[in-house]
């Protein structure tokens, strides 16, 4: 039997193991039908090495099922960042590593890859092919660790001088700010290694809203970002989490979308073969390629800035130029209640309200989608006196939702109230 190694090759895969099962907490082991059960055990036993106690089971109908359970008050990192860490070498890999970094270390003045070669195996009568070392070079160059220059026609390496030296009074505050953008920025397993490579820990910030999973999200938004950098079209794959099946899609990125409540972010493009904007979940985005560079970027950026005003959440409705106009009469005693008002003003979107007789308020508001009110506008059940809108079936699902309400409730009250008589 092989060896289970806590290494990885492939990212994604992990990737979408920890979330189905770990994250979202519903599947089971006979759910896994990727491979064999050998496999499911092997990606579970490696998952729950880097997560440590932050994992739990428990049994239902279909089964055992393992999740994530952690209190934000308590862990001082993302434990997931684990993941990112532990892609798996060849010993080749961590011996050229050391060999290398050692050797331009002392060779400040660079070296090509053949004479790094030649110093290698003199130094630790180790022998590698020179395009084996030219390789490792051109990583460690695409990483920031080295830099390069032309001597004739030899291209010669160095490594890139720390911006700081290690005894910099300077550290104290930059270590300070790392271990806040460790947990409160994309990206933040960067700042959880230069902690790691500090021999620190976060010990001074705790995060009451912890959204640690999005993490998982960072490879592809790195690509992502990068093409809105470039002003680059690109095309993506984007993976259905209800059917399973895997959809091509290609665009013109333009934003990303951060979720306050939940922290889900969306990617937000530009379909040119259906000329309109939309919205893809950045978690069910597979990879993603970057394309040719668009030459009419910043018109379709202009244009997504004049319509971000009528979007309620990240809906641009179903196609239709046409806006969704919502209207809602409600009660509210601004006397006794000014903060209910002020919550109408501050969460409007800029609305239209006005004050119709004492107690009596009218917002009116237009937007793509109305079914993205929906969960605001039940906020203030009670309150609201009538609703009417442009968009039917969106008023009906609220409407029923308060007719089965007041069945469930005031109903059954009133039937206990009159037997009592």
């Amino acid at each position: 039997m092989a060896e289970f190694q806590e290494l990885i090759k492939n990212f994604d895969r992990i990737r979408d193991y920890m979330r189905q099962f770990y994250v979202y907490g519903f599947k089971v082991r006979n759910d896994f039908d990727a491979r064999s059960a050998r496999t499911y055990d092997n990606e579970r036993r490696r998952i729950e090495s880097w997560l440590g106690g932050c994992t739990r089971s428990g049994y239902t109908s279909k089964g055992k099922q393992v999740y994530i359970n952690i209190d934000s008050k308590s862990v001082p990192q993302n434990p997931l960042y684990a993941a990112w860490k532990s892609k798996s070498f060849t010993d080749n890999d961590i011996l050229l590593h050391f060999f290398i970094l050692d050797q331009l270390f002392e060779h400040t003045e660079g070296l090509g890859a053949s004479a790094l070669s030649d110093q290698i195996s003199l130094a630790y009568g180790a022998v590698f092919d020179p395009q084996t070392v030219r390789l490792k070079l051109k990583e460690y160059e695409t990483s920031g660790l080295l830099c390069s220059h032309k001597e004739g026609r030899n291209l010669v390496y160095q490594l890139v001088l720390p911006r700081f030296p290690r005894d910099s009074p300077l550290w104290e505050p930059i270590l300070t700010a790392v271990s806040f953008f460790q947990e409160a920025a994309p990206f933040g397993f960067i700042g959880s290694t230069i902690l790691d490579w500090k021999n620190r820990r976060n010990q001074l910030f705790q995060f009451k809203h912890h959204f640690i999973v999005h993490t998982l999200e960072d490879k592809v938004l790195l690509e992502i970002l990068t093409a809105i950098r470039e002003h680059r079209r690109i095309t993506y794959e984007n993976k259905s989490f209800r059917t399973g099946s895997i959809t091509t899609q290609s665009g013109v990125p333009l934003k990303i979308f951060v979720s306050t409540r939940t922290g889900r972010r969306y990617l937000c493009l530009y379909l040119p073969s259906l000329r309109r904007f939309h919205n893809a979940r950045l978690d069910s985005i597979v990879s993603v390629t970057r394309e040719e560079p668009w030459e009419d970027y910043e018109r379709i950026l202009h244009a997504l800035l004049a319509n971000l005003d009528r979007c309620w959440g990240v809906s641009f409705g179903s196609g239709r130029s046409r806006m969704e106009t919502v209207c809602l009469r409600l009660f509210i005693d601004e006397d006794k209640e000014p903060y209910v008002l002020n919550r109408l003003y501050r969460e409007g979107k800029d609305g239209e309200i006005i004050k119709i007789r004492e107690h009596e308020y009218l917002y009116t508001g237009a937007f793509f989608d109305t079914n993205e009110l929906l969960s605001w506008v039940k906020s203030f059940t009670g309150r609201i006196l009538d609703i009417q809108g442009t968009c039917q079936p969106a008023i009906l699902k609220v409407t029923r939702d308060w007719e089965r309400m007041y069945q469930m409730y005031f109903k059954e009250e009133k039937e206990k109230t009159d037997g009592t008589f």
